[in-house]
């Protein structure tokens, strides 16, 4: 493939939160960003090399078959990070805590025809691994962290990261924006000579926001939504208020908390009612800026109301935790029997009134949602009289 390009600056977090420590920089640590990788996804995030060839991937990784991604600090391409040429298409960015830093990104234009796009982040020269994985819809600002079947810088087959922070060396770095969009009017290969410079160029770009670090751990890895989790945090000041957040920071908080004499909190919350998959929990003490991160697995349930009737009555069956707007097929015991097809919101919820079967045996009762989209299976039970 011939070799195009994406760009990156930086830029003060300015008054975010109005947090930021007043130390000099110098005191705070910091990580380096040394790779990105855009491609186009399937709706649950996944790629492979065959859907990467057919439908578009770049990456900051001169010398390879991939076409080259290129960064830029000014959403006309000026101040570019890497290139022009394929030689210099690696990245190497240094990364500050309470520091913020926006990348318009540009690559091939021609490739993507698939309605969802992934971005991978790679740090600290490990290339093999993603610190970051995060997909979304084409055109679109929203996103989620992404655990399917992703590309290393590579671009060989590799798991994604599940997160959309990636913690090390005392820093937090979270991704707060992402976007890719379709081919521009024109192509933005000017004033510089990116080859192969003569067609539309697609462009986007990606928001880091760097944190010092607390820290953040849950009780489990995952469940459905509803589920009573503990969470404890530490390394936050004495008395300190501390917001909790899923997926982005900003906006409403999930809930807010005061830490101890020792700067730590622990809480019983129930999980939020957040579609299928991985999602990031943040907790910012509003005095220092520290920032604890943890990823959480939503997983898929079948809740029954009522859960006990005899054959004839009728049940509601509430799928919880499946992929957002997806049809989810309702099956009855085993061997299963079609029951019904609900749709989730965009909260990944949906139900469906069903009717307890003429043969279904007295007793416990297995009800079973299969989510079409993302393959989730959630499970729930009914007590036949």
């Amino acid at each position: 493939m011939l070799s195009r390009t994406l760009w990156i600056g930086p830029r003060p977090f300015g008054l975010f939160l109005s947090i930021f420590l007043l130390a000099p920089f110098t005191a705070y640590p910091q990580t380096t960003l040394t790779g990105a990788m855009w491609f186009a996804s399937t709706p649950t995030g996944a790629t492979s090399v065959a859907q990467a060839y057919a439908d578009g991937a770049n990456n900051t990784l001169g010398g390879d078959q991939w076409w080259d991604l290129w960064l830029a600090l000014k959403p006309d391409g000026s101040l570019p990070v890497n290139g022009p040429s394929d030689s210099q298409a690696s990245i190497s960015v240094p990364l500050q805590a309470s520091q913020s830093y926006k990348y318009y990104i540009f690559g091939a234009g021609t490739c993507c025809t698939l309605p969802f796009s992934g971005l991978n982040l790679f740090f600290d020269g490990n290339g093999s691994t993603p610190g970051i994985s995060v997909f979304g819809p084409v055109n679109g600002s929203s996103f989620v962290p992404n655990s399917s079947s992703t590309l290393t810088l590579q671009g060989n087959p590799g798991p994604g990261s599940g997160t959309g922070f990636y913690n090390s060396a005392g820093v937090v770095v979270v991704l707060a924006g992402y976007n890719w969009n379709d081919s521009a009017t024109r192509d933005v290969c000017q004033p510089f000579a990116f080859s192969p410079g003569n067609e539309p160029s697609a462009f986007g770009s990606f928001t880091l926001q760097v944190w010092p670090a607390a820290t953040l751990s849950f009780s489990q890895t995952g469940g459905p939504p509803g589920t009573e989790v503990t969470t404890k945090g530490s390394g936050y000041a004495p008395a300190e208020t501390v917001a909790i957040y899923a997926n982005h920071i900003g906006g409403p908080a999930l809930t807010t908390t005061t830490t101890d004499a020792n700067g730590a909190f622990t809480i019983g919350a129930l999980e939020p009612q957040v579609p299928y998959g991985p999602i990031d929990l943040y907790a910012v003490g509003l005095t220092t800026g520290k920032l604890g991160a943890a990823s959480f697995f939503i997983s898929a349930a079948m809740v029954m109301t009522p859960r006990a009737g005899v054959p004839g009555d009728t049940t509601t069956a509430r799928a919880l935790g499946f992929g957002a707007g997806e049809a989810v097929d309702v099956y009855w015991g085993e061997p299963r029997q079609l029951l019904g097809t609900a749709t989730a919101s965009a909260q990944g919820t949906g139900s469906l009134t069903i009717t307890i079967p003429a043969n279904a045996p007295r007793g416990p009762n297995g009800v079973l949602g299969v989510g079409q989209t993302t393959q989730a299976t959630g499970f729930g039970e009914v007590v036949v009289k």
